[in-house]
């Protein structure tokens, strides 16, 4: 019919399905906090710094800067596919609509096993330090015990909804970024004992070889 204009598609985008749209439920904040949480920089920072630094001396410190550089890129490149496809479910409707439904299904299986492993890994870690907060001794199936009830409670959080999770999210993110900044000034105002030249000595960890192998082993901070 002359002057008709088809229905445009659900989600917005060319190709969209029904329930596919991009919502803004969660803040700036609310997002930046549930990124940075999951991410978790500062628990891997506290984890690998002694073994780090041992490994390679201060110099080490530098991985973070090449670690920065490299996940701004991946930021660009994300921030470039969700301003080209704003459209919910993440990784997989993008890479379909990018290479196909064979590499979808690919990058959402492999997706899928790495948020698996990675929560699991998380919370079984958190476990011993869950198990002495109430006072029980951190024995294998305590650890366990406790990991399996941080994982039913990160379940119920999200099945509570975008408010909850973004409410858990800012919490923790506040929690970590100000218990990092206290220790981290504490220690800068009452412990510092070199200056700032101390990140360009290798205090001889390279031995008589080059130092970049060493260097790189260090890295595993940053990378």
């Amino acid at each position: 019919m002359t002057g008709t204009q088809p229905p445009a598609p659900a989600s917005g985008v060319p190709g969209g399905e029904p329930g596919s749209e991009f919502r803004k439920d969660m803040g700036p904040w609310a997002n930046f906090a549930l990124g940075f949480t999951y991410l978790s920089p500062v628990v891997s920072t506290y984890t690998l710094f002694g073994t780090a630094l041992a490994e390679g001396g201060p110099p080490m410190i530098w991985a973070f800067v090449l670690a920065g550089c490299g996940q701004f890129l991946v930021a660009l490149i994300f921030g470039e596919i969700v301003a080209q496809y704003p459209i919910a479910g993440g990784v997989y409707p993008w890479a379909r609509r990018l290479w196909g439904t064979r590499w979808a299904w690919m990058t959402g299986w492999v997706y899928m096993w790495a948020l698996l492993v990675t929560i699991t890994a998380v919370a079984y870690g958190a476990g011993p330090y869950i198990a002495i907060l109430f006072g029980f001794d951190p024995t294998v199936h305590t650890t366990v015990l406790c990991t399996a009830v941080l994982i039913l409670v990160a379940i119920l959080i999200n099945y509570m909804g975008t408010k909850a999770l973004s409410a858990a999210a800012i919490i923790g993110f506040a929690g970590e970024l100000i218990g990092a900044l206290v220790v981290g000034i504490y220690l800068l105002a009452t412990h510092r004992h070199h200056g700032l030249g101390v990140i360009f000595d290798t205090y001889g960890t390279e031995g008589d070889g080059s130092y970049l192998p060493v260097f790189l082993a260090a890295a595993i901070i940053g990378f």
